[in-house]
């Protein structure tokens, strides 16, 4: 493996990790432009080409490996900027998603308004067919009705077509032949079918994922094909890889196919660089957490494994594909403080973004951030944020804070800069709670993995209230996910329904389904250039108790031909699973199984890491300087020290604050930091 480069448009920064053939990191940070995000990437490139000395192209021709990720498709669905798009389905059932699945979001709030439509109910057309459960037409398709519904959808001029049929997930055949009427009607325009986005139970659901799926497919396709044709203009050989929300990547073509992937493409990412780092300590179970600009990731990584879910939703929508289960809140480095009417301080979850940014960045910005609370605090250097490339004005910082803070509360300005802290602080934990301790699960048993710009800053402080016993900043924290996207693999999911109950198994259908899809898989990843030593199929199934509404996910041995014996352990590893989740299982009870899956995984070239000498030297010769900072009782003098030249054998003691280039360390009272083989910080709390 030569140079790979993984690249993150954040909401306040674009993230850029350059990893050579040694395990060398280069990391690099570029503002974010939200109206172009392309254009962040492109400066990126060319200052890092020119700090290598090169061309951009002989600096793209280098590279062996390109993954990109970004919130851009999350953002259109939460922005509502997307396009007009219309929806095909069975006649009669236009209403899936304004029904929904019969639960209100907060079922005893008599006043909670329906969410609003995410596609209008006049660009909502059935047409006549129908197939039952098993896939066997009891209405034959009418092509006129089918013409008749495209040459309205024409008429509104929608730039995307979802088709969700019923039963579609067991019989295609319909959608098939819609997609093909509706493209002669409408040359040109996408059109999406939910056998190819979510072939599983729940119109609801499935018709939410195709819906969001036309409605990402335009833009995504525009930036993502702009993209890929301009670095291909300027060198790059190796095709454009995309982060997928469920932690794996896939080439342009392959995310188009199935644009829901493309959402929360860069959080997704997180745990990878976690679990990267985590096994350079020899540990299996972390809290992956990620402070930026604008939000607050956390995801749960316990056996060596992400967690996942199918639950996630993007603006009450449901996404209905696995994904990393990341919990996000509004809580970074550019969340604003305000008070409200009452006399509250609140944090968040408005954010000041790239532009204007926080008040410090004097480009603009007027209201308080985290980040400028941090900067009257002493945490932030105002001569070392980004190294030095962007200047700070603490003036402007403590302006803004006094203004909108601490004259409404009454209180000094670094009163209201550590109630900003502490309060941020608070929810992030409560953030780190709801993925932990609300699902039984104790963090104090956890490493902290930090991320981030702003996470290291945090991030001790939080593991010691929670009760944690270690932190870990790796050194690409200030560039967490564009460093997870370089170690990712790629990764596909394939899956199939089909209904059964533990008491009735056909296990020979069940094989010949999962050598259906082991089938495809193998052949999607070989076709993308991987040698079958570098494949892994790994196999899936979703099962429930009967009268349960939602299912787990389970591991299914991934042998030639499975037997009886192979399904009681499936069985098995179910309630052991339900027992985990909700205390309780019920062994004596049948499993329904619905969905049955294999994702197939490319794995991707070890990314090397460069190793330090363990050295003998005085931890006073990566001193910078002292000066005050706010940390328990007042500001007192604090030692600070060059991040970049603390190596493997120093340690530091608290309170101090660590400096690197693309994020600062915070240590607190008797907290003590030990710089590991790979340069990494490890924190004792």
């Amino acid at each position: 493996m030569g140079h790979v480069l993984g690249v993150d448009i954040g909401g306040t920064f674009t993230d850029f990790s350059l990893v050579d053939e040694q395990g060398r990191i280069t990391l690099w940070k570029e503002a974010s432009t939200p109206k172009d995000p392309a254009q962040g990437i492109k400066t990126g490139l060319a200052n890092l080409a020119k700090a290598r000395g090169l061309s951009l192209a002989a600096f793209l021709d280098g590279l062996d490996l390109f993954v990109h990720g970004s919130t851009i498709a999350t953002n259109t669905v939460i922005q509502r900027n997307g396009p007009v798009i219309g929806l095909i389905c069975t006649e009669g059932f236009r209403d899936v998603i304004f029904l929904r699945n019969g639960f209100k979001p907060e079922r005893f709030n008599w006043n909670l308004k329906p969410p609003e439509d995410f596609v209008p109910r006049y660009l909502r057309l059935g047409v006549k067919e129908r197939l039952d459960y098993r896939g066997n037409v009891v209405t034959p398709l009418d092509a006129d009705s089918v013409r008749t519904a495209a040459k309205a959808l024409k008429a509104e001029n929608v730039k995307a077509v979802a088709v969700a049929l019923l039963w579609s997930i067991v019989n295609p055949e319909h959608e098939r032949l819609v997609k093909r009427l509706v493209e002669q009607e409408l040359p040109g325009v996408p059109v999406v079918l939910s056998s190819d986005v979510l072939p599983a139970i729940r119109e609801w659901e499935r018709t939410c994922a195709t819906l969001l799926s036309a409605y990402l497919l335009p833009g995504i396709a525009a930036y993502l094909q702009e993209l890929e044709r301009f670095l291909k203009e300027n060198g790059l050989r190796r095709p454009l890889l995309i982060i997928q929300l469920n932690g794996g990547c896939a080439s342009v073509e392959a995310v188009l196919q199935k644009p829901i992937y493309a959402l929360a493409s860069g959080p997704a990412a997180g745990p990878a660089a976690a679990l990267h780092c985590a096994k350079r300590e020899n540990l299996a179970d972390v809290i992956a957490v990620d402070m930026g600009g604008t939000s607050f990731d956390v995801c749960m990584v316990t056996g060596g494994q992400a967690s996942m879910t199918k639950e996630m939703r993007v603006e009450d929508m449901p996404v209905g594909v696995a994904a990393v289960d990341v919990h996000s809140i509004g809580a970074g480095g550019g969340s604003i403080a305000w008070v409200d009417k009452g006399g509250a301080l609140h944090v968040g979850p408005q954010s000041a973004g790239a532009d204007p940014g926080p008040a410090c960045y004097a480009q603009g910005g007027t209201q308080p951030t985290v980040t400028d609370a941090n900067v009257v605090l002493g945490y932030i250097n105002p001569d070392y944020f980004l190294g030095g490339r962007r200047k700070i004005d603490p003036v402007l910082s403590r302006a803004a804070i006094e203004r909108a803070v601490a004259k409404p509360l009454g209180i000094s300005v670094e009163e209201a800069a550590q109630g900003i802290f502490r309060l941020v602080n608070n929810n992030m934990i409560s953030a780190i709670r709801a993925v932990s301790v609300e699902r039984g699960i104790d963090p104090r048993n956890y490493a902290m993995v930090v991320g981030g710009g702003a996470g290291a800053i945090h991030a001790a402080k939080m593991a010691a209230d929670l009760g944690m016993k270690k932190a870990i900043i790796p050194r690409y924290a200030g560039v967490f996910c564009s460093y997870g996207m370089v170690v990712s693999d790629v990764k596909h999911d394939h899956v199939k329904t089909m209904a059964c109950n533990s008491e009735r198994l056909d296990v020979a259908r069940i094989n010949a389904l999962y050598a259906e899809l082991e089938a495809r898989a193998r052949a999607e990843l070989e076709e993308e250039g991987f040698a079958p030593v570098q494949i892994e199929l790994r196999r899936y199934a979703d099962a429930k108790y009967p009268s349960q509404v939602h299912e787990l996910t389970v591991p299914v041995p991934s042998k030639a031909a499975i037997d009886a014996a192979d399904m009681a352990q499936v069985l098995e590893a179910f309630h052991a699973l339900h027992e985990r989740m909700f205390t309780y299982c019920v062994r004596q009870s049948s499993v329904d199984f619905f969905h049955w899956g294999v994702s197939g995984i490319g794995r991707a070239a070890e990314v090397p890491a460069e190793e330090m000498p363990l050295q003998t030297r005085s931890v006073t010769s990566a001193l910078k300087a002292e000066r005050p900072v706010l940390l328990e009782n007042g500001f007192a003098p604090t030692l600070c020290y060059d991040g970049s030249r603390l190596v493997h054998g120093m340690t530091v003691d608290g309170p101090a604050i660590i400096e690197q280039e693309n994020t600062t360390v915070v240590l607190f009272k008797d907290q003590k930091l030990a710089v590991n083989r790979f340069g990494d910080f490890i924190v004792r709390l």
